[in-house]
């Protein structure tokens, strides 16, 4: 149910409404929020409320609803992954630096100490100059590190091979850790951003629309998130990364993400469950029949099915 350019009110549960009620003037609706709306029709204020009002457990047991006339689920929205490779390599070589730039200084560190120890007993690998034994110094523990070992130079001293067993270990670390980075840096980041059910949800940062039936769900999940008052509101903070996930009625949030320019953002082909939605009532028995009646009516003449067409 939402409002068109000319200010009136459309929709699939609207439309269905109007078919059911062909004299009801458009100029009876008013608005209010879903949690207003479901207390006003418990309380007998209202008639009945239109929109995407999932039948729950919880509100069937203070209020009556009609037989559905659509079944849908709640689905999960995130951010489209980053398709730009340049954009991706330079990000991964950002981290593959970081994770280095502490190796690359114990590197110098090792190279200088194994050309102090060197330098007397086995000057003619590691000459005593300055800057050509810092070099030949650093060379072998450039080799060495990476496991190549071309053994043009070799610690001769019992302080240098220790010194030389220690840094081959550490060159095997950090060959382990350096593939670890590399990997986790190309791919860790989108299985992040990837879900396959909804265990995968926990202690993610998921948001939801607040009163509606994905509060529920999550609660009963045991997943914490956080609430927006509406979808609109919602959808702009997972565009902006202030959450990841947004939970919420499937086909609600696909039509307003095609209508509100959020290109970032997709839904995942996943339904965590199964919601039918259905006109809410108080009680009123008669009104109850006449409302099934109706919807029976436009299933039957397949016009219920050409009102959802129109709209998905």
């Amino acid at each position: 149910a939402f409002r068109d350019a000319k200010g009136d009110w459309v929709g699939i549960t609207v439309d269905l409404w109007k078919e059911i009620n062909p004299n009801y003037d458009n100029k009876g609706f008013y608005e209010m929020s879903l949690e207003e709306l479901l207390k006003s029709v418990e309380k007998g204020e209202i008639l009945t409320g239109l929109g995407a009002i999932s039948i729950t457990d919880s509100r069937e047991r203070v209020i009556d609803f009609s037989i559905p006339y659509f079944e849908t689920g709640l689905a999960i929205a995130t951010r489209k992954e980053n398709t730009d490779s340049v954009n991706n390599y330079l990000v991964t070589l950002g981290k593959v630096l970081k994770a280095l730039l502490p190796w690359i200084i114990l590197l110098f560190i090792v190279g200088i100490l194994i050309w102090l120890i060197e330098k007397k007993s086995n000057d003619e690998e590691f000459q005593k100059q300055l800057g050509k034994g810092i070099s030949s110094g650093i060379w072998w523990a450039c080799v060495t590190m990476t496991t190549v070992g071309y053994g043009d130079k070799t610690p001769k001293s019992f302080l240098g091979r220790i010194l030389g067993v220690f840094w081959m270990f550490s060159g095997i670390i950090l060959i382990s850790s350096l593939t670890a980075t590399i990997t986790s840096s190309m791919t860790l980041d989108r299985l992040d951003a990837r879900v396959e059910s909804i265990e995968d949800l926990k202690n993610k940062n998921v948001g939801i629309v607040q009163s509606t039936s994905s509060e529920e769900y999550l609660i009963g999940k045991g997943i914490t998130s956080n609430k927006f008052e509406t979808l609109e509101i919602a959808l702009t903070a997972l565009q902006d990364k202030k959450i990841n996930f947004l939970i919420h009625d499937k086909p609600i949030m696909k039509y307003i993400i095609s209508k509100n320019s959020f290109e970032a953002i997709e839904v995942l082909d996943i339904t965590l469950n199964k919601e039918l939605y259905g006109f809410p009532v108080q009680d009123e028995a008669f009104f109850l029949e006449v409302l099934n009646i109706g919807i029976l009516g436009a299933i039957q003449s397949g016009k219920l099915e050409v009102l959802i067409e129109r709209y998905l």
